[in-house]
């Protein structure tokens, strides 16, 4: 890594940076969000393969959505309707 000199408030004869040290800031700065974004997508398909609910061909929601069938999704959504729907009704 670049060892950049610090911020020269203290001295009073300072005139700022060059436009070539601020390039280099900007460059160093992009560099390391570069850097973290692929630290966090590297992260995210580990943790992503290693937890059996989130996604892959192999997390347990995805067999149990390709073990049933459209009739046998609209027979379980019958069945809730038909459970709930009572809770909803007036009394007399």
């Amino acid at each position: 890594m670049m060892n950049l000199p610090p911020y020269h408030n203290d001295q009073p004869s300072w005139r700022g940076y060059t436009l070539e040290e601020i390039q280099m800031r900007r460059a160093l700065v992009r560099a390391r969000m570069e850097i973290q974004k692929f630290k966090m997508s590297a992260q995210y398909d580990d943790m992503k393969q290693r937890t059996p609910f989130l996604g892959g061909t192999s997390s347990l929601i995805s067999r149990i959505a390709g073990a049933f069938s459209i009739a046998e999704y609209a027979y379980m959504g019958l069945k809730v309707v038909k459970l709930i729907a009572p809770m909803f009704r007036k009394r007399k």
